[in-house]
């Protein structure tokens, strides 16, 4: 638990900054992922991606393991790495052969999977994250054969993300 000063640069920023960090630890998706807090600022975990972190300046500084805090169960709470929305109780029903996959895969470690009507398979599933779950629920062997129950707020942006895309390739 060592205070580390990093110059970061944002995705999409001109230009790096210098942050001083406390890690908490690392997590791995389609990118590297430090996962630290802001040094002596309340508990707000934040990720950086480690291929735009430029430099690294070892502070010789201890901070003390946070209480209160299981990077585990923070980890668990997102599909993907993303932290930065609420945690939803999301409800998808997947019919067709789309039913017949989605009974092999593990979406989340939340999941509770159940039968629905006309041997459609219910996932039921509680997470942050929702862009990168947006993004697996386009993939093309759900098309047409996917249905977002729940919530409302989540469907939306699902149906603005399709828009959107949509608009781009026009």
């Amino acid at each position: 638990f060592r205070r580390l000063k990093i110059k970061y640069r944002g995705s999409g920023k001109p230009k790096a900054s210098w942050r001083t960090i406390e890690p908490l630890g690392l997590l791995f998706g389609r990118f590297g992922y430090l996962v630290a807090n802001l040094s002596k600022t309340a508990m707000k975990p934040l990720t950086y991606r480690l291929d735009l972190i430029e430099d690294v300046e070892d502070l010789g500084e201890m901070f003390e393991e946070p209480k209160n805090f299981d990077f585990k169960e923070w980890a668990k709470e997102s599909f993907g790495i993303f932290h930065g929305d609420d945690l939803l109780d999301i409800k998808l029903r997947f019919t067709g052969e789309a039913s017949k996959r989605a009974e092999k895969i593990s979406f989340h470690p939340s999941q509770k999977m159940s039968k629905g009507r006309g041997g459609s398979t219910i996932i039921e599933l509680r997470c942050r994250g929702h862009r990168e779950l947006i993004h697996e629920l386009c993939r093309p062997e759900w098309v047409g054969q996917l249905v977002i129950e729940r919530p409302e707020e989540f469907r939306t942006k699902y149906f603005e993300y399709l828009d959107k895309c949509a608009k781009a390739i026009s």
